[in-house]
């Protein structure tokens, strides 16, 4: 163990020097409290979200290491009884169960957040693929579940940590005292899945594996210690589908809709039938078979059921130039006080669904230049932010950003720090020509 501690020291050693820090080893945050104003120290309690996986494995074991008072707690999110394939909750929680005995954490407990993750995630999941959006459950369920329900369960007194690779910083520059930050290690980093969890949220919560260059490095310490999960496979499915089912299959079974034409975006011609548009993604092969070409999906058109497509990945129309974004989140609760909008005001969370035109966005002098992010895995792009009169937001892409979908979510950044976002309502094509899925 005292290599984990040495290991975890080098680490937090290499932080930026404009932020401070105020664990010994770890790279957290301050949490404001009465009993707790000078951020965690070794002795503190924790409350370790654990999944059964190596990542809330290994960061239990650091923060047991760093003499914190740690709990377990997993979260049972899917009822099995409804789930038609394979889910592994009751082997992911046997596991968990394990890992606690292995590190000597006595207080390990279960809580069933089956009815909340129903109402707030996957009921809102199934209406947006209903209406031919292209929603990301694991952003709802870190808002809604992971943030919202399971930190109601975690006292004042005691911390919330989890397995995700990313970074809170305290920042006493600027008033901005809570940040959320990329992970180190860029393939895994995951701050985009918390971009719509609240500041408050972020600084209850501590993130061990954020500074951690590879998940490499989180393994071989599973190993050393002689975690049974460290040989676990990575669950790289969305919880309620299973590991070995068909996203599409599943869908079907929540949601009726008819098959309908295929057709060439270009020139008109039906060139085959969809399955049905829930079934289908933007940017993705449409598996629809017409001469020679294979064919892309880019567009689902839900007045008509028609699904346009184009030959070729890279055709022209499956890129965009600019996107206008509803519902939009500042973590912080409002944007940074250099971010100098010239419409409206800078309130947080503008929520005003209505239509606005296009060319209603700000020119130059009111809008902002950011890193955006409208997918996971995809590099950030440069682009100019203004703010409607309505309340949403409008990104303007340097260069024409691909597969971009109503319904995905757009994130936002200043360098590795991540500022928050909303959801894609209208998307534009080169002429700013909306595009519309009705």
């Amino acid at each position: 163990m005292h290599r984990l501690l040495l290991q975890t020291q080098k680490l937090q050693q290499q932080q930026q020097r404009r932020c401070l820090f105020t664990a010994n080893t770890l790279n957290t945050t301050t949490k404001t409290t009465s009993n707790n104003n000078n951020g965690p120290k070794p002795g503190d309690r924790v409350m370790v979200a654990m999944s059964g996986g190596v990542d809330s494995s290994v960061t239990a074991a650091l923060l047991k290491d760093q003499g914190f008072q740690v709990q377990g707690i997993y979260m049972r999110n899917w009822d099995t009884s409804d789930e038609r394939g394979e889910c592994t909750s009751v082997q992911d929680w046997q596991d968990v169960q394990r890992v606690c005995e292995k590190l000597n954490i006595q207080d390990c407990r279960h809580v069933n957040f089956v009815k909340e993750y129903w109402t707030d995630v996957f009921q809102q999941t199934l209406d947006d693929y209903a209406h031919g959006l292209t929603p990301n459950p694991d952003i709802a369920c870190n808002r809604h579940i992971k943030f919202g329900a399971l930190l109601a369960h975690v006292p004042d007194d005691t911390w919330l940590a989890t397995g995700h690779y990313c970074r809170s910083l305290f920042q006493q520059q600027d008033h901005h005292r809570h940040q959320l930050w990329r992970g180190r290690d860029r393939k895994k980093d995951q701050s985009y899945f918390l971009a719509s969890v609240d500041a408050r949220a972020i600084q209850r919560t501590l993130f061990p594996l954020g500074e951690f260059e590879s998940k490499a490095k989180v393994k071989a310490i599973a190993h050393q210690l002689d975690l049974h999960v460290a040989k676990k496979r990575e669950s790289m499915g969305i919880c309620f589908v299973g590991q070995r089912r068909r996203f599409a299959d599943f869908l079907k079974e929540y949601i009726d809709q008819p098959p309908g034409p295929a057709v060439d975006v270009c020139t008109g011609k039906r060139i085959g039938d969809h399955r049905g548009l829930f079934a289908y993604t933007v940017g993705q092969a449409s598996k629809i078979c017409y001469g020679s070409d294979k064919w892309f999906v880019a567009q689902k058109r839900m007045s008509d059921n028609t699904l346009l497509c184009v030959p070729g990945s890279d055709h022209p129309a499956l890129f965009h130039s600019a996107c206008t974004a509803r519902d939009w989140v500042w973590i912080e609760g409002r944007p940074p006080p250099h971010f100098l909008f010239s419409s409206g005001n800078n309130n947080n969370n503008d929520n005003n669904n209505n239509n606005t035109d296009h060319h209603q966005h700000q020119d130059g002098q009111g809008s902002v230049l950011v890193d955006a992010q409208v997918r996971y895995r995809m590099a950030a792009q440069k682009a100019r932010l203004s703010r409607l009169q309505d309340g949403r937001y409008h990104l303007e892409f340097l260069e024409p950003i691909r597969a971009m979908a109503p319904g995905q979510q757009v994130v936002i950044y200043l360098g590795d720090w991540c500022l928050g976002g909303g959801t894609i309502q209208d998307i534009y094509n080169n002429t700013h020509s909306p595009v519309s899925i009705v």
